[in-house]
Formats: structure tokens, sequence, C-alpha cells
């Protein structure tokens, strides 16, 4: 296979922050609290590297790469989440 083939359909990973002043400019705002909230590290490490993140109403569907850091995040962030996202309900799964 030719390396044009191989890389015809890749597409890199770009942070969650850039995704969703793209696609959901209105969530710039509680992204930001929640850098503020977690830290910038914790916050690169587990948030942008997240692979979707949508609210519904007040609710917050979250999904991340890795099992440890769903648990991570349920263990260490959920208040913070809930709290800069304005919402009551935050499921978080792994793909």
């Amino acid at each position: 296979m030719s390396m044009e083939a191989e890389t015809r359909y890749s597409v890199p990973f770009s942070p969650l922050e850039e995704r969703i002043a793209q696609e959901a400019p209105y969530l710039t705002m509680a992204l930001a609290e929640l850098r503020t909230g977690m830290g910038s590290d914790d916050f690169e490490k587990y948030i942008n590297s997240l692979i979707s993140l949508r609210k519904i109403d007040d609710q917050l569907l979250i999904i991340t790469r890795r099992e440890m850091y769903r648990s991570i995040l349920i263990s260490r962030f959920l208040p913070v989440i809930k709290q800069s996202f304005k919402v009551k309900f935050v499921r978080i799964v792994n793909q």
C-alpha cells in the first residue's frame, strides 16, 4: 500500500478545546471554568484528550479513550465538571 493511500483517510487528533471552539462555541466558557477548577496540567491530560463531550439540557456526556481516565474524572473531578457545565447529570464512558 502506498504512503498516500495510508494517510488519505487519516485525521489528526485535535485537542477538545479546539474542536469545541469550532463545533460548540457556547461551551467554551464552561471549558475555561473547568480548566481553572482542575488546573491546567490535569485539564490537558484528562479533558483535552477526550474523544467527545456533549451537553444536552442538564446532562453531560463525556467519552474518553481510557477506563483509567474515566475513573479519575469520576473520582476526582465530577463536582467541578458539574459546576462548570451547570448540569445535574454527568455520564462518562470510555471507548
